[in-house]
């Protein structure tokens, strides 16, 4: 596999991704949402409780709210490609560029690392600038009322170093493959924000106060590791580059 050849595709559906205001404001709002606003508002709420609660008990709702405010970073890496990657080969056929796409001297494999990239750097290194914002935030807070940081804790490293990369490619690698077989966006879109339901699940545990936050993190991240090479080989093998350029005329 030639990587500079993926890349030409890359750099071309990143340039498309610029153009189109309805994925790149996604790219913005969302972590904003999800990465910023969100952890203030738990801030908040958390504060307004202070008198109520003990020192033990406002200790452990802290961390709880670190906990929380963490997994939502790993549902942008997840809702993101739903955005991005759906228009990897339906856009192109909206704009009329599939067939010459398809037509490039490009392999299978190079094409779909490509398309993939697309949407996984931008996804990836905007839930990271999130991360980052969201991780100071909580720390200023924490260093404030506990006099220590909070952040990074385990569970932090291991959601965002291990299940917020893994999440992104799977959701990357679901959706480019819907996008291969589809030919319409909004249905794109909607079969492939499918794969957030997992990551909600993991939410709904942590929300509800579950006491093996670590270990959870752990297996979740060994599930969604077997979810991406099974992924990866399904693309690769459902891949029809025939049959794209002769069913989507």
């Amino acid at each position: 596999m030639r990587f500079w050849k993926a890349w030409i595709v890359t750099q071309k559906d990143l340039s498309v991704i610029r153009k189109n205001k309805y994925v790149f404001y996604s790219l913005i709002a969302l972590p904003v949402i999800l990465g910023v606003a969100l952890p203030v508002i738990f801030v908040f709420a958390l504060n307004a409780e202070l008198t109520s609660l003990t020192r033990d008990q406002f200790v452990a709702a802290s961390s709880q709210l670190v906990d929380t405010a963490t997994v939502y970073l790993i549902l942008i890496a997840a809702v993101l490609p739903s955005l991005v990657g759906s228009y990897s080969f339906v856009g192109e056929k909206v704009e009329k560029s599939l067939e010459p796409l398809l037509a490039t001297p490009t392999t299978d494999g190079e094409l779909l690392l490509g398309k993939s990239l697309a949407s996984f750097v931008p996804c990836l290194g905007v839930t990271y600038l999130a991360a980052g914002i969201s991780a100071a935030i909580l720390d200023v807070w924490s260093f404030s009322r506990l006099s220590y940081f909070l952040v990074p804790n385990l569970f932090w490293v291991i959601c965002v170093f291990a299940l917020t990369p893994l999440a992104c490619l799977m959701s990357v690698e679901a959706n480019v493959l819907v996008s291969s077989k589809v030919n319409d966006i909004r249905a794109a879109q909607q079969l492939g924000s499918l794969v957030v339901l997992p990551i909600i699940g993991l939410i709904v545990v942590v929300i509800s106060g579950a006491e093996i936050s670590i270990l959870l993190g752990i297996f979740a991240t060994i599930l969604l590791a077997i979810a991406d090479v099974v992924l990866f080989y399904l693309s690769k093998a459902a891949f029809q580059r025939e049959e794209i350029l002769t069913k989507w005329k």
